[in-house]
């Protein structure tokens, strides 16, 4: 039986998991292990996913025939050094960096004559501030390799640079940050397949944020987009582009874009599915792809089978945060994971006793994807669940409810 390292054990890393262990040994690699991936695991090592060199040794020790992760960016960069010095599939170190790397993403995109937000990669406190004082404000301060949105900072005066150039770099392995011009407009959010060079697959989704936009952090994505058909267009061909520029030879991809005006600009891209079981859920929702065995058979150099088509559904996850505070009680998970419009969740993780700290970035949210025949049945599906799910929480002030704006 072959044998696969999968890096990366949270929520999102379980369907690929799964999947996996239906045919292949699995060789898990995650600072933590939670018990529900216990069954599906043949061999666990207990490891920061950053570390390449120690993952290395064991991918060698262990002899597998293939390294993958999905869902998460910061395995990345280790997925491909493994594959690259061990000679089996996948995306090339260099590109794996160019796809993990903010500032080098744009650099990229600068060479290639690629309109980019008017941006400044700030190792010093001096960076940041002749971009503001050439550029004015507002800006957002982003560390260079992080994820879940956290580090990432709006600034909207130069006293507050400072600080959050401090803040954000402590988020970055190398401890730099990009500072760019803060822009406002709609998002998208693009899942592109590409295999030999050629993009073979895009859905593009609308992103839409909670009231309290300092965390960065969506509500709803929810696929297909309902923005107009030419705005829709000009940023699936960006991200083509973008893709095709940045060397991808085969895998998914993930971009998240903002229009301003009659303008597309490129926030950020991944080499890896979206997020929030975007990727192993709502893709195949969408386009009928098995995602988890096509990353697979990609790894494996299997022969690739695939079906795609447009489903007509409206799919897209519903995101809620809890007020920080202790759960004191828990109605309507039951009901909710019934519906059958449900897919995927996070609502098993919520329990009575339950500690809630302060809800920072999105990396606290809880979500689960819904999927509708079309977009005002979806509307009608988001408002049930509301109706349904209650998380009471004690605060130090009285007792709240989920936040679901």
């Amino acid at each position: 039986m072959k044998k696969v390292m999968i890096i990366g054990a949270g929520d999102f890393q379980l369907p690929l998991v799964k999947k996996a262990a239906e045919k292949y040994e699995v060789v898990l690699v995650a600072p933590k292990i939670a018990p529900e991936f216990e069954p599906y695991a043949t061999a666990k090592y207990f490891l920061d996913v950053r570390e390449k060199e120690e993952i290395l040794e064991i991918a060698q020790k262990e002899q597998i025939d293939a390294v993958l992760t999905d869902q998460t960016d910061i395995p990345v960069r280790t997925v491909a050094y493994v594959a690259e010095q061990m000679g089996l599939q996948g995306i090339g170190y260099e590109t794996a960096k160019i796809f993990t790397d903010k500032a080098l993403m744009r650099e990229k995109m600068d060479q290639c004559g690629i309109a980019t937000i008017p941006y400044v990669k700030a190792s010093t406190w001096e960076d940041a501030e002749t971009f503001w004082k050439q550029n004015g404000g507002p800006v957002i301060v982003k560390p260079l390799d992080t994820q879940g949105s956290r580090g990432v900072i709006r600034v909207d005066s130069l006293e507050q640079l400072k600080d959050a150039f401090e803040t954000s770099r402590q988020f970055s392995t190398n401890k730099n940050v990009v500072v760019e011009k803060y822009i406002t407009g709609p998002e998208v959010v693009i899942e592109g397949i590409t295999v030999d060079y050629k993009m073979i697959d895009q859905i593009c989704g609308d992103t839409i944020y909670f009231d309290d936009k300092s965390k960065f952090s969506a509500k709803k994505r929810i696929f297909p987009s309902q923005k107009d058909d030419k705005i829709v267009k000009q940023a699936l061909e960006l991200n083509q582009q973008i893709v095709k520029a940045f060397g991808l030879k085969h895998g998914i991809t993930h971009g998240e874009y903002i229009i301003d005006g009659n303008q597309v600009y490129l926030i950020e891209i991944a080499a890896r599915g979206g997020g929030v079981f975007i990727s192993s859920d709502l893709i195949h929702e969408e386009t009928n792809l098995d995602t988890e065995e096509f990353l697979l058979d990609l790894a494996l150099g299997n022969e690739l089978h695939l079906d795609l088509y447009d489903t007509k559904k409206v799919a897209g996850y519903r995101a809620f945060y809890l007020p920080e505070g202790e759960v004191m009680e828990v109605t309507g998970v039951d009901e909710v994971k019934r519906l059958p419009y449900i897919r995927n969740h996070q609502l098993d993780k919520i329990h009575v006793g339950m500690k809630i700290g302060k809800n920072t970035d999105k990396t606290s949210r809880f979500a689960m994807i819904l999927v509708a025949d079309n977009y005002e049945e979806y509307v009608v599906q988001d408002e049930q669940i509301k109706k349904l799910l209650h998380v009471k929480v004690k605060t130090d002030k009285n007792y709240a409810d989920i936040i679901w704006e």
